[in-house]
């Protein structure tokens, strides 16, 4: 009789509590502004939801890249970070709750001395610790990604509801993207051909990120298709579902080129190339072929552009990669309408040389490119454009040459679990994400010669990527 006496106790306190709290979240959600209400209420129900099934909460992670500005958030967060700090709380929280699963967090040594070297230069940094603070919350952002993708991704279902937000997120990007494109949308300095068009920027600001994260994508939207319309047609008899995925994928792949050709990048152009070509070498020779193939075609394009007839503004901007990759003293250069963008990038990488040269192995500290900027600027381009415009210079400038050694093993070990997995799953959907995972690679290190793509928290689908092809790995020990 105590003892159900005191169960019923029990439960009325925690009824009584239940009450208590419900009333008092009505009564903060009535005083505080419309804005705020509805995202603590959206907050509250994405980590319910993410406790329950913590896979939504990586979901919510990726498909919340292409707006995470549209929220002004305190203390320089945006809406991604917080929603992956969110995600990252509810998984542990429910990792507490089930503590006898194995975690599988493979790989982590290497985030760790990335991370780590990057808080030590904050740290001695002559500059802003604020901002390095920032940047480094930053990649925290993306390792934390990475950490959702190899603790949640546990079953094929999550794998594809991971895929499905890696591809839906970007593809509603270039499609907004285009229509800025085709309706000249955007400022005068967008404005391109006479002003009929205007460079794509969807909702990251400038076009060269959006270009990025076009690249950052469509490689994997591309080897999905190949594989999918490959297996299209088995024993004679075509197959609904895989020749439905294919065709889905193939029009991804070309909204996603179609932007990316829409923000009028050349970085981005010269990524994507790269990325072509490293996945047609990793394919097999015939592949290989075909894409020296399509490279004569381009050339053959590019000459009948010479003969006039492809418009010139087109093979203008085509003829002026050579300059691009062109390497000279920005302070010397003379400067027209023409060369205005190129001098000015060469100015910015110049910058970041300098600045690493007066801080070879610490740097000037992550995410101070700006505020050191005014003591090592060339000649009179005295205004910064954020960094060096050459991500391997940028962080030479901010972490040094150990900082740089670190974020290439980082990448090189990220690239060589996707060519185990394409070897280990040669013939499945997974060596195709692992092709698709290294063309991307590949496209973000040739467009980040050019442009610093570690920004607006594209690190995190990238990231995911990154996660994905660790988890093909251990796909066997899936229950």
């Amino acid at each position: 009789m105590g003892l159900g006496q005191g169960a019923g106790t029990s439960a009325r306190q925690i009824v009584i509590a239940a009450g208590v709290a419900l009333l008092l979240l009505a009564l903060l959600l009535a005083l505080l502004p419309l804005k705020l209400a509805l995202a603590l209420v959206g907050g509250l129900l994405f980590v319910a939801v993410t406790v329950i099934e913590p896979a939504w909460g990586l979901y919510g992670a990726v498909l919340s890249v292409p707006v995470q500005d549209l929220v002004v958030l305190p203390g320089g967060l945006t809406v991604t970070q917080v929603v992956v700090v969110l995600a990252a709380g509810a998984w542990a929280l429910r990792v507490l709750a089930f503590p006898d699963k194995t975690l599988g967090l493979r790989w982590q040594w290497i985030w760790l001395v990335w991370l780590g070297w990057q808080l030590l230069t904050v740290v001695f940094t002559p500059y802003s610790l604020a901002q390095g603070l920032q940047q480094w919350a930053r990649w925290v952002a993306a390792w934390l990604a990475f950490v959702l993708t190899l603790g949640t991704i546990t079953t094929p279902k999550r794998a594809w509801g991971l895929v499905a937000s890696l591809l839906i997120a970007p593809t509603v990007a270039a499609l907004d993207g285009m229509w800025q494109f085709v309706t000249a949308s955007g400022p005068p300095s967008f404005l391109i051909i006479g002003g009929r068009f205007a460079r794509a920027a969807a909702t990251f600001g400038k076009p060269n990120p959006f270009g990025g994260y076009m690249n950052m994508i469509w490689p994997l939207a591309a080897m999905l298709t190949l594989y999918f319309l490959r297996h299209a047609r088995r024993s004679g008899q075509w197959q609904p579902r895989m020749l439905l995925l294919g065709t889905l994928c193939a029009g991804t792949t070309l909204a996603l080129l179609g932007g990316l050709f829409a923000s009028y990048s050349r970085g981005g152009w010269i990524g994507a190339i790269i990325g072509v070509f490293g996945m047609a070498l990793l394919t097999g020779r015939r592949s290989a072929v075909l894409a020296l193939s399509a490279l004569l075609l381009a050339l053959v394009i590019g000459l009948a552009g010479s003969f006039s007839i492809l418009p010139a503004v087109v093979t203008d901007r085509l003829s002026s990669v050579t300059d691009y990759i062109r390497i000279f003293d920005a302070g010397e250069e003379t400067v027209t309408s023409e060369n205005f963008a190129i001098v000015e990038r060469m100015a910015q990488m110049q910058a970041g040389w300098r600045m690493w040269q007066s801080s070879p192995l610490l740097g000037i500290g992550p995410g101070n490119y700006n505020s050191a900027y005014p003591d090592f600027y060339v000649g009179h381009w005295s205004e910064s454009q954020g960094h060096a415009h050459n991500y391997y210079i940028n962080t030479l400038a901010e972490s040094g040459v150990p900082g740089l050694i670190v974020y290439l093993g980082l990448i090189g070990t990220m690239f060589a679990q996707g060519l185990r997995l394409r070897r280990m799953k040669r013939g499945s959907v997974w060596s195709a994400i692992a092709l698709g995972g290294c063309g991307i690679m590949l496209a973000v290190a040739g467009h980040n010669l050019f442009e610093n793509l570690h920004v607006l928290n594209l690190g995190i689908p990238l990231s995911a990527v990154w996660g994905l092809m660790v988890v093909g790995l251990r796909e066997t020990e899936w229950r």
